[in-house]
């Protein structure tokens, strides 16, 4: 598979701020969200994939080795980082992991460790993906203050939510099996992100409202 630059999918540098990460994405998903792109038949793989770029620049840890490893970054993160010889350099370096012969890689490992091996590989491959997708709905200062119920569409379907009252930016919501499956068929979690909109421009009349309301 060839290397995906996650920078270029959420159109960043690769020096932007952690703190402007998200803002990224949410101007990004704008963009790309396959709702706005009905004739597009390739719109749905984009928002995947934008999500899970995402999912690993928005964690500080992930995206550190996703910017030390590069296109290995997920063996990095499965072993632990793959660790230094005493000199600080890369013990694999100037080794070609590219085998001799037609087969490659999987025939070396298959004469080694035979099958057994084989099928450790593809479970720790399986095991590496994530169990669940993470989308943003924004919703208006009154519902947050208040609570109320909404439609959330995404990727995956539409669905039905209720707002608590006093719910906070960045609160989290989990819609179990309801954010599409994994390549082996287990379904993931859908995760809502509440982002609140303040408005910009209010009445006098909802100014001092506002105002009464603070001083309580």
């Amino acid at each position: 598979m060839a290397f995906i630059d996650y920078y270029k999918v959420m159109g960043i540098p690769k020096d932007t701020p952690q703190k402007d990460i998200r803002a990224a994405y949410r101007k990004r998903s704008k963009q790309f969200h396959p709702d706005l792109h009905p004739d597009d038949p390739k719109a749905k793989a984009k928002f995947q994939m934008l999500n899970e770029a995402y999912e690993v620049l928005n964690d500080p840890e992930k995206r550190a080795k996703y910017d030390q490893y590069g296109e290995n970054w997920k063996q990095a993160e499965q072993f632990g980082g793959f660790g230094t010889d005493g000199g600080g350099g890369n013990p694999f370096e100037g080794f070609s992991f590219n085998m001799s012969g037609e087969g490659g890689m999987s025939d070396f490992f298959q004469q080694i460790f035979g099958s057994m091996g084989s099928r450790r590989a593809r479970a720790t491959r399986r095991s590496a993906e994530p169990s669940e997708v993470e989308a943003h709905v924004s919703i208006d200062v009154w519902t947050a203050i208040l609570g109320g119920e909404l439609i959330v569409s995404s990727t995956y379907g539409k669905y039905k939510l209720k707002v608590a009252p006093g719910t906070q930016p960045g609160k989290k919501v989990r819609l179990k099996g309801k954010g599409g499956t994994k390549s082996d068929g287990t379904p993931k979690d859908l995760i809502i992100v509440f982002d609140v909109t303040i408005p910009a421009n209010l009445t006098d009349q909802q100014k001092a409202l506002i105002e009464q309301a603070r001083r309580g």
